[in-house]
């Protein structure tokens, strides 16, 4: 059997184990309250080409984090460190274990946080990866993107902003894995022959280097952080732009 065929194998045993329609998870009632969605719609600070994957095309977006660090404003207090290792399901909504533990808001506000990806989680759908990602582009062929991918997801205040109990006691951590390839980009790759019938474009950094490293950014710069302003734990309209109080960085160096 063929690398191809073993991984074919491997992603149709994935789709069976992994299968929910939720798009958010979070647990109310802390200091903080982080609620983890897989957003929709283009990120509110998108500027250019708003090109992204239609629902349907989307099959998995797994990341595992070894911990999550909030980072104060003032070094005079302490850092926050919410100890994992986490596995957010995207397109599920779920997370392992069950709910981001509550974060106790550092006296003078956070000024960001950090999360580290792992390949440790005991996930059956990882098995020593850190990232999941697949689907189908539009004429039907798979891609999958399944690594051991190394880095740091970064998210920062907006300019003057300070995460505090004033905007911060409920926020929203809004990723995107839609807009992490493009199908213009998926389009234009070579797909290798899956069996008899199917291809796929199996997104590693031997055979896609440009794209894989393309992703691996748009993880963390798609990302945004908003304030639950009704602690419904999802992203309503006001909330998309009128507050919005953190970006993700460009990169997870």
């Amino acid at each position: 059997m063929t690398s191809i065929s073993r991984l074919a194998l491997l992603l149709l045993s994935l789709w069976s184990l992994l299968g929910c329609n939720s798009t958010g998870v979070g647990n109310p009632g802390a200091d903080m309250t982080v609620t983890v969605i897989n957003d929709l719609t283009v990120e509110p600070q998108a500027t250019g080409d708003a090109e992204q994957l239609a629902d349907s095309q989307l099959r998995h977006a797994v990341l595992a984090f070894s911990e999550i660090r909030f980072l104060p404003c003032d070094l005079a207090d302490a850092e926050v460190a919410v100890p994992g290792p986490f596995v957010i399901d995207l397109v599920s909504g779920k997370i392992e274990p069950a709910a981001l533990p509550p974060v106790a808001l550092a006296p003078h506000g956070f000024c960001g946080f950090d999360a580290p990806l792992t390949t440790t989680a005991p996930d059956v759908s990882l098995l020593g990866r850190s990232i999941l990602f697949s689907g189908v582009r539009s004429d039907g062929t798979l891609f999958v993107l399944y690594a051991a991918m190394q880095g740091t997801l970064r998210l920062r205040p907006e300019p003057g902003v300070v995460w505090n109990d004033a905007n911060a006691s409920s926020v929203i951590w809004a990723l995107r894995p839609k807009r992490w390839v493009t199908p213009t980009e998926l389009d234009s790759e070579t797909a290798e022959p899956l069996g008899n019938a199917q291809r796929i474009v199996v997104i590693d950094i031997e055979r896609h280097p440009l794209l894989y490293a393309a992703i691996r950014n748009r993880i963390g710069a798609r990302a945004t952080l908003h304030t639950d302003l009704n602690r419904n734990g999802k992203l309503d309209d006001d909330e998309r732009t009128g507050a919005l109080i953190g970006e993700g960085a460009p990169s997870l160096d």
